[in-house]
């Protein structure tokens, strides 16, 4: 038995069953991720697992797949650095959607275009943190934060994005279909819409 999407290509029972494993994967890893920054064994040293992690998946996926991901990222990264809610989701977000577009239509996908576009990413949300929570209010210890954490969490960053890069890459891989997020919906949609149309 075949779904329908909204692409009108078939989608099998096997390629939903390996779509639906992939985002389990990815779920997985955003919690360890998160558990990873709450945890914070590295002390200064802490890079920003979440926010690393939502730029690959955006790499690899769709643009609405991209930024759905980057926002639970966002609001999950907010909780492990104490910030207020929702904030980096509004900076992550169109971060990871152009970082798609960018891999879409423009560049290849390679650990090196990952790794400037990752550390692209981040100091833009971290400056964005930084403007809003201690340039605005004139925060006497912008100097200590700058120097003594954001730093070497970027770094350190650059450091864990690499065996974070091939991780996702070895999940896209082995559950390697060309129907996304959005398509997957459709299709159970449409499964219990055929359901239906049999019962009736």
């Amino acid at each position: 038995m075949k779904f329908r999407i909204i692409n009108r290509s078939p989608m099998t029972r096997r390629e939903l069953f390996r779509s639906v494993v992939k985002w389990v994967l990815y779920a997985l890893l955003l919690v360890l991720s998160y558990a990873f920054q709450l945890t914070m064994p590295f002390a200064d040293w802490q890079p920003f697992a979440v926010i690393t992690l939502a730029v690959a998946v955006s790499f690899y996926e769709s643009e609405l797949c991209g930024v759905v991901f980057a926002a639970f990222a966002g609001m999950m990264q907010d909780l492990a650095m104490g910030s207020l809610f929702g904030f980096t989701s509004i900076w992550l977000m169109p971060c990871c959607l152009f970082v798609t577009l960018l891999t879409v239509n423009l560049i290849h996908r390679n650990i090196v275009n990952y790794l400037w576009m990752n550390i692209a990413v981040i100091i833009i949300v971290e400056a964005a943190e930084l403007l809003f929570k201690y340039i605005i209010w004139r925060n006497p210890d912008i100097d200590i934060v700058l120097l003594g954490y954001m730093l070497p969490a970027v770094i350190a960053s650059v450091v864990i994005s690499v065996p974070t890069y091939y991780l996702v890459r070895l999940i896209n891989k082995k559950t390697n279909i060309t129907n996304s997020l959005d398509n997957i919906l459709s299709s159970l949609k449409d499964a219990d819409e055929g359901d239906e149309d049999i019962r009736s």
